[in-house]
């Protein structure tokens, strides 16, 4: 079995070569996704690829110029994923004490705007809404509760029926690093879960099923909502990261403590949930609609 988290290639120094694993073993065991490792291994074969001097000597110079070298065409967001690959492998070393000092710089890092997240306005979902009343209990439940819950789609996957609790309107889910927590759905959401789980087969623990009785997968889930997205005629693509938006910005927009957003959608940094806070408030584009048209 391929090990993604090991390096595909021996790179020229041996030095170098040990402690790049290292870090990426690093990454395995703190949880990130192979998806995210295999980014990172990617970017850091390619950099240390053609490189005889041992990362412990390289210079704030020698990384810029290879940058400027290697990079001139790329564009800024891969830039900075690529920049900060590298700032987290030498913060690595740092911690490790490989090394005394990252030289890595923080100015190299392009300024890029700060999207505001995509997500549905109140026709757009009741639209979806009437469209998921038109397919199967499950599907309809499945977009219902990714709505009114704002969990992540490897977070619905992972859902067993032990998990639900329907009095309480609760279910406890497995967030990024493995972390447990709690979160709620409406009470439309818990009378569509209480049908579907009395016509549930209960040969799987998994909560949502695919046609043989298995747990259904992500890939699968995406292509429900987007198919759901499609049949409502939205104008741009639905998928299942755009309902978590959603969820958070009904919130702000309610005027909900953003604490209490970012412990329901799992955020381990308050200020990762800061960014719904600069989503337009309700009432003012009802009020710029009024008077602008």
């Amino acid at each position: 079995m391929k090990k993604y988290w090991e390096l595909s290639i021996q790179l020229p120094n041996s030095e170098t070569h040990a402690v790049v694993n290292e870090f990426l073993l690093h990454l395995k065991l703190a949880n990130r996704s192979p998806l995210t490792i295999e980014s990172y291994r990617s970017f850091l074969e390619r950099f240390f690829g053609n490189m005889d001097k041992p990362y412990s000597k390289l210079t704030s110079d020698d990384i810029l110029e290879w940058i400027q070298n290697n990079q001139q065409h790329v564009k800024e967001k891969s830039l900075t994923l690529r920049i900060s690959t590298l700032n987290s492998f030498f913060h690595f070393c740092v911690q490790e004490e490989y090394i005394e000092r990252s030289p890595m710089k923080s100015r190299w890092f392009p300024r890029l705007p700060k999207p505001i997240p995509k997500y549905l306005e109140k026709k757009e979902i009741a639209k979806t809404r009437q469209q998921s009343e038109k397919v199967s209990l499950r599907d309809q439940l499945l977009f219902e509760f990714m709505l009114t819950s704002g969990c992540r789609v490897a977070e619905v996957e992972a859902l067993n029926i032990k998990d639900i609790n329907l009095e309480q309107r609760t279910a406890r889910v497995i967030g990024k690093g493995r972390k447990i927590r709690e979160v709620h759905f409406s009470e439309k959401c818990a009378i569509l879960m209480e049908r579907y789980l009395e016509e549930h087969p209960n040969t799987s623990e998994a909560l949502f099923l695919n046609f043989y009785g298995e747990r259904l997968k992500r890939r699968r889930i995406q292509q429900i909502i987007s198919e759901l997205g499609e049949k409502g005629n939205l104008t741009s693509s639905l998928y299942p990261h755009r309902l978590r938006h959603t969820f958070a910005t009904e919130l702000v927009t309610k005027g909900v403590d953003i604490s209490f957003i970012s412990e329901e959608l799992g955020h381990d940094d308050i200020s990762v949930t800061q960014i719904y806070a600069r989503i337009p408030n309700q009432e003012l584009i009802l009020m710029y609609r009024k008077y602008m048209g």
